[in-house]
C-alpha cells in the first residue's frame, strides 16, 4: 500500500491571507521591522512557495504563481524582487541539472 500524497494547503502559506480590506488575497505581506532585511523576507517566502510547489506539483505552483503575481507589486518591492528572484533561481538550476 503506498501512503497517500502530502499536500500543502495554500492557507498555511505566510504570505497568503487576509488583506487590509478585509478581502483575502495571495500576496499578503506583514509589515517588516525597522531593521528587517526584505530580502531575507522574500527569500523565506520562496522557501514556502517552492515547498508548496513540490508537495502540490508543478501546476498547483503555475496557478497560484499567477495569482500572486496579479497582486504584485507590494508595498515592498524589494521582498517582491527577492521572490522572484529565488523561485526563478531555483527553477533554473533545475533545469540546468535535468540537462
Amino acid at each position: 500500500m503506498t501512503s497517500p500524497r502530502l499536500r500543502l494547503s495554500v492557507t498555511r502559506l505566510p504570505f497568503v491571507g487576509e488583506r487590509a480590506d478585509g478581502r483575502f488575497g495571495y500576496w499578503v505581506l506583514p509589515v517588516l521591522a525597522d531593521d528587517a532585511d526584505p530580502r531575507i523576507q522574500g527569500r523565506t517566502f520562496a522557501a514556502w512557495f517552492l515547498l508548496y510547489e513540490e508537495a502540490n506539483g508543478k501546476p498547483a505552483a503555475r496557478e497560484l504563481m499567477d495569482k500572486i503575481e496579479r497582486e504584485m507589486p507590494s508595498r515592498y518591492p524589494a521582498v517582491d524582487r527577492a521572490f522572484l528572484w529565488e523561485i526563478s533561481r531555483s527553477h533554473a538550476s533545475k533545469t540546468s541539472s535535468a540537462a
